[in-house]
């Protein structure tokens, strides 16, 4: 996922507090997931599940239909269009000018991207991605791998593995949508941790992407 630029930490709160306030969740709920968000920037308010979440069906391709979020980060509203490429494939178009493809899996590192982030040498590139097992079905405690080599638009090579584990379960706050059953799939490169809380039959209802030096670089939640 691509670089979204962020803004006062004062303004985040701002928006993510309004969000709170209008989500259909008892109140309860909504003091719990108040407690959640001061473990990190851009961590979205999530209550406990009170029934365990059964194993979820890979789909068909990483996203079904275009998103509406809601920046965790600057609270600003950010759309994502997606494009089918083929049967398991997409290309996904975001409101900063980042234009990436995925194949086959959401939890997949990106096998091409153009206009992403503010890396000199890597904000343009394509990749070989090789998965090492499998998450599906989704359930707490899979692990998955993925190899990818990449090679960016300046000539640089990469060479990387991703480790995906299943690592939770818990209900999302939304604006539109109340609380959201969810999955939270954690995805580490050895620089960057992507978290997706991901919902059974409707796909990345949140996500969160930290950079080990940088911090959080880019974090929403679907509206």
């Amino acid at each position: 996922m691509a670089h979204i630029t962020r803004k006062p930490a004062r303004l985040a709160l701002a928006a993510v507090t309004g969000l709170l306030l209008s989500a259909c969740a008892p109140m309860a709920e909504v003091q719990l997931a108040m407690s959640d968000l001061v473990r990190g920037p851009g961590t979205p308010q999530t209550v406990t599940l009170r029934d365990p979440l059964r194993p979820a069906a890979k789909p068909a391709a990483p996203l079904g239909a275009g998103m509406e979020v809601r920046n965790l980060l600057t609270g600003e509203r950010q759309t994502m269009r997606v494009t089918r490429l083929g049967a398991d494939a997409v290309r996904v178009h975001q409101d900063d000018g980042c234009v990436w493809t995925r194949w086959g899996d959401w939890f997949a590192p990106s096998d091409s991207w153009a206009g992403c982030g503010e890396s000199r040498n890597w904000h343009t590139g394509r990749a070989t991605v090789r998965p090492i097992g499998s998450l599906w079905p989704l359930a707490e405690g899979n692990v998955a791998r993925f190899e990818r080599s990449a090679v960016s638009h300046t000539g640089r090579a990469n060479e990387r593995q991703t480790v995906c584990r299943v690592k939770d379960t818990v209900a999302v706050v939304r604006e539109r949508a109340g609380t959201t059953p969810a999955f939270v799939v954690e995805c580490s490169d050895g620089k960057r941790t992507r978290t997706t809380w991901y919902a059974p039959g409707e796909g990345p209802v949140a996500f969160r992407k930290a950079h080990e030096e940088k911090g959080v670089e880019e974090a929403w939640v679907r509206l």
